[in-house]
């Protein structure tokens, strides 16, 4: 099954509200915990400074704690407040004429020793000539990564990750795919939402970064799943002509 390329639409205001609110209620859904944890160790804390004189050891050992607690949770904040705006903040992107495949070599170079502990192949099939693209070379690499990890984590128990670049018409294709047990029909409308994911602990923005960063080069994005078979996402940009998308 396909999931049409998005991007190369003009935006539906309609849309863009209804996405707003999606983007809203996830990040509120995904503040929750980290707040409640810190409300809680605060009061804690300040129970605990009452009673500084009485047992100032234990005390001390106690706030101790519960400040490294809040530190972690503070952590947590700042990082999901940081990936939020990956998905919702402006982007400058730093404009160069790249060789795509000299990203993806370089990419796969840093990628392919965590993916062989997890005994996960990595077979690549890169166009023989350079493909030359305008592009911002550190979000490219982002967005690929994003796409490796992703496959990554559909193989827990091993498998083969294959990366390929050819050109179609005015527009270069890179694939990532997995051999993993694929996206099951209810999630196939959300996978590219912020904040959706089937992971355990996952913070469900790494597909929708990728997705930004894709369309703000005015390119697309598409898959194609088959249950019990794997993914694949395709990336489609703008080869070099002319001046950068605006």
């Amino acid at each position: 099954m396909t999931a049409s390329p998005t991007g190369s639409e003009s935006p539906d205001p309609q849309r863009l509200v209804v996405e707003l609110a999606e983007l809203a209620g996830g990040l509120a859904h995904e503040l929750r915990n980290p707040l409640s944890t810190m409300m809680v160790n605060l009061k804690l804390l300040a129970e605990d400074l009452n009673d500084l004189r009485a047992h100032p050891e234990d005390t001390r050992r106690r706030g101790l704690l519960k400040v490294d607690v809040l530190l972690r949770e503070a952590e947590r904040l700042q990082r999901l407040f940081d990936k939020f705006l990956s998905v919702a903040g402006p982007y400058q992107l730093e404009w160069t004429e790249v060789d795509v495949n000299e990203i993806v070599e370089r990419l796969l170079a840093f990628f392919e020793p965590s993916a062989a502990e997890q005994t996960i192949v990595v077979k690549k099939s890169l166009r023989v000539e350079p493909i030359s693209c305008r592009v911002d070379a550190t979000l490219l690499r982002q967005a690929l990564l994003n796409l490796l990890i992703n496959a990554q984590q559909a193989m827990p128990d091993g498998g083969e990750i294959g990366v390929s670049t050819v050109v179609s018409g005015d527009e270069v294709l890179i694939t990532v795919s997995d051999t993993g047990m694929g996206i099951a029909d209810e999630d196939r409308q959300r996978i590219l939402r912020p904040f959706f994911s089937t992971k355990a602990g996952g913070g469900g923005l790494g597909l929708s970064i990728t997705q930004r960063i894709v369309q703000e080069h005015g390119g697309s994005i598409g898959y194609e799943s088959r249950r019990g078979e794997g993914t694949s996402f395709t990336i489609r940009l703008p080869v070099v002509s002319g001046e950068p998308p605006r």
